[in-house]
């Protein structure tokens, strides 16, 4: 009986999961099927969601013990009609850092890199100012945000260049450097966790230089080619509009793409759910020796803390959580993988409707869902 129960759970999924069926819930077009308990719960949270005016479009993908799920709703462009799909491309913003994280680690298995060396050893010119009290910044600071770097630079706004409509449009790495010259370390390195966009910028060119290839290019080698992420990208002015969920605004307005092609290891990935659902797979099951490493806390402990550019959390349950977010002038995303259980979830929006709320049900939903079916399979 429990087998019989189990191959129909199966089913159900299934059809969930690769339905096609367009329907219309609450006057938000979508394709959830609404077939199986695991439909409903995504509806349901989805539609709390949508209630946030701000909402356009939203594209979400569930791993359930490695069997992918995936639902869109809204529009890619306010008022198109056109419905996001499982192989629309979004901004992913700071998302990108995961990808930054399996990078090091990577150059520290070819041994490109030591994490523990003081990162004036991979920088050109004097930075006496990057030490506090003889305690110099690691290059593990660099990628758990404990390096005390300041988050951005003042001279990104600060420069007649500046459009707060795509603030790193051509923010150069020479201006970065500037901006490291002036910065003033307030305490050790280290030891405190502050979040730094600057920290992970430098970082990218700590690699590229490394390898003497560009960031896109080493991730292609060695995550996307691999993993078969074949819509990940970060150039994307060869394809129809139509591919794009386009960033909004707070009033639905259709708000510039981030520029961030000088200093692309902080944020500059646009990808699709189908795509980063295979990027979960791979972060669950340590695919490579170098996304094993950069799973490993530099900061912190295995229940709370950091990895490469991994923000490292436990649920309530007791399952260990692999995460990261990112959000950009118009664009969110949120991505979280639960070994333990083979599951995870990425959500992709194109807009600043609020998403912390949803975030917090579907870890729920996906914990919840991934023990009933191992309850069912014995």
């Amino acid at each position: 009986m429990k087998q019989v129960l189990f191959n129909v759970a199966i089913i159900l999924v299934t059809s969930a999961c690769y339905g096609q069926t367009n329907v219309n819930t609450k006057g938000v077009a979508n394709d959830n099927p609404l077939h199986t308990r695991l439909d409903s719960l995504i509806d349901h949270s989805v539609q709390q969601y949508l209630q946030d005016r701000r909402a356009v479009g939203i594209s979400i993908g569930i791993l359930l013990k490695d069997k992918a799920c995936f639902y869109n709703y809204g529009e890619t462009k306010a008022g198109n009609n056109k419905l996001p799909r499982n192989n629309t491309l979004y901004e992913i913003g700071s998302t990108t850092k995961t990808f930054t994280g399996i990078l090091l680690g990577q150059a520290v298995l070819d041994k490109k890199i030591r994490p523990d060396d003081d990162i004036r050893k991979y920088l050109k010119g004097a930075y006496p100012n990057l030490e506090y009290k003889g305690i110099p910044i690691r290059v593990k600071d660099l990628s758990n945000h404990t390096s005390r770097i300041t988050r951005i630079f003042p001279n990104m706004w600060e420069r007649p260049e500046y459009d707060s409509l795509n603030p790193l449009h051509d923010y150069t790495r020479q201006l970065l450097y500037e901006g490291l010259h002036n910065m003033k370390m307030d305490t050790f390195p280290g030891k405190i966790s502050s979040y730094s966009n600057m920290a992970v910028a430098l970082l990218g060119t700590l690699l590229e230089d490394a390898y003497g290839l560009s960031y896109f290019s080493l991730i292609s080698k060695n995550i996307l080619e691999p993993l078969s992420m074949k819509d990940t990208r970060i150039d994307i002015t060869a394809l129809p509009a139509d591919a794009i969920a386009w960033p909004h605004n707070e009033n639905r307005q259709v708000v510039p793409l981030w520029d961030l092609h000088h200093l692309p290891a902080m944020g500059a990935l646009r990808s699709t759910t189908r795509d980063l659902i295979s990027f979960i797979k791979a972060n669950n099951t340590d695919t490579s020796p170098a996304i094993a490493l950069s799973h490993q806390p530099t900061f912190g402990t295995k229940q709370e803390g950091m990895g490469m550019n991994w923000f490292i959390h436990t649920s309530h349950e007791g399952y260990r959580i692999l995460e990261h977010g990112g959000g950009t002038g118009g664009s969110r995303s949120s991505l979280e993988c639960f070994p333990g259980l083979h599951s995870g979830f990425v959500i992709l929006t194109n807009s600043l409707a609020n998403r912390n709320r949803l975030e917090k049900e579907l870890a729920a939903i996906v914990v919840a869902e991934a023990e009933r079916s191992l309850l069912i399979s014995k």
